[in-house]
């Protein structure tokens, strides 16, 4: 269970974009105001790592805890190297945001996921373009690593899986009935947990091919599925609640809300586990940052 420790509200804008490193102890925040804002979670504070961009932030992810990822809404990216605080690269590379990537540090490759449907995969020694596709005519907002093989979800609802041994081979896998919105890999199955637009939270068995199960999970799109342990995971959506799971029986546990618990007053937009400090970080429309404590 948890408890609101508490809020940071320095951003001016909506947030879109969280991630955290276990190694520096740092929390990255994005959104609309333009500014990648890093936190001291132990002194409750801004740190003077910041990085002023020319578009709304939709995502973030760390490189092997040295450089962060930052795609924008105008459809470029940039990897800035955190110690030294250099760009090392900078792409004006698709026509639309960047609302989801995912890193595979076991074959050094980034995927990026934009609104223009398209897919560009990249390799993080060189940061070289290795192979791009344009699978959906929507936005890409889900991209998840299961073992050696990146499943991409699109906003007709198809599931499109490639091979990291062979990245010029992108198949269909599935279509589903809403349009995927997050993908999080189940920590003990082969499967997938989706949540879609239409507020489902389902299990995909990725060696059957098929949807196993599927259950109404909120009251709007489900954003973010979010790990807490084997045991446990979070969801968080439009509805402005954070939903704490059983993940053995898909069954609520706790519901995070305002005024209740204190929480998001908006759309609440994505979620972020912190393992060591067993804190779980959500972010919204409201530019709040709460910092959920297990209790």
């Amino acid at each position: 269970m948890f408890k609101l420790s508490h809020k940071y509200k320095q951003h001016s804008g909506p947030l879109y974009a969280v991630e955290f490193s276990e190694k520096l102890n740092l929390l990255f925040t994005g959104g609309g105001d333009k500014v990648v804002a890093t936190w001291d979670l132990d002194k409750q504070e801004n740190t003077p790592f910041s990085v002023k961009t020319d578009s709304a932030i939709l995502n973030l992810k760390l490189i092997n805890d040295q450089h962060i990822f930052i795609g924008l809404f105008n459809g470029n990216f940039h990897i800035i190297d955190i110690n030294t605080r250099a760009e090392i690269k900078f792409f004006p590379y698709h026509k639309s945001g960047v609302f989801s990537s995912t890193i595979v540090k076991e074959h050094n490759l980034l995927f990026v996921g934009s609104g223009d449907g398209t897919i560009s995969i990249w390799d993080t020694i060189e940061y070289k373009l290795l192979q791009n596709y344009k699978i959906s005519e929507g936005k890409i907002r889900a991209i998840q690593q299961v073992n050696d093989t990146v499943y991409i979800g699109t906003s007709e609802g198809d599931l499109i899986k490639i091979d990291c041994d062979n990245v010029s081979l992108a198949t269909k896998v599935m279509v589903h009935t809403s349009s995927i919105y997050c993908l999080a890999k189940h920590q003990e199955k082969n499967a997938l947990l989706i949540g879609d637009k239409d507020a489902h939270v389902s299990v995909y068995d990725v060696l059957k091919n098929k949807i196993t199960i599927s259950i109404p999970g909120h009251n709007w799109p489900i954003y973010s599925i979010e790990w807490i342990s084997n045991d446990f995971f979070a969801t968080c959506s439009r509805d402005k609640i954070v939903k704490i799971w059983d993940a053995k029986n898909l069954e609520v546990l706790q519901r995070l809300s305002f005024p209740k618990h204190k929480g998001h007053i908006n759309s609440i937009n994505n979620l972020k586990y912190c393992t060591s400090r067993k804190q779980l970080i959500s972010i919204g429309d409201d530019k709040q940052i709460c910092v959920w404590e297990e209790i």
